[in-house]
């Protein structure tokens, strides 16, 4: 069998496996897998995400936001 480089990430697979490494590694839906994202890409990937949602779980998701910056803001006091 022949070897061959992932044009990606400069890996050598067998030709093969080839596809199904870029599948598993390299997929956009998940980019840990890549490597970590920078903070302007997750916030992307969030927007992204968001947009595809209902308009109901558009709104559990404001909520839970919400909350959650809540608990950071009484966080960052304590300390």
């Amino acid at each position: 069998m022949a070897t061959v480089t992932c044009d990606i990430c400069g890996g050598i697979f067998n030709q093969s496996y080839l596809p199904s490494h870029k599948r598993l590694a390299h997929s956009k839906n998940r980019p840990s897998a890549a490597g970590p994202i920078t903070e302007k890409e997750a916030i992307q990937k969030i927007t992204s995400l968001y947009e595809s949602l209902s308009i109901k779980s558009r709104k559990l998701v404001v909520r839970l936001l919400t909350k959650k910056g809540r608990e950071v803001q009484k966080d960052q006091k304590v300390q």
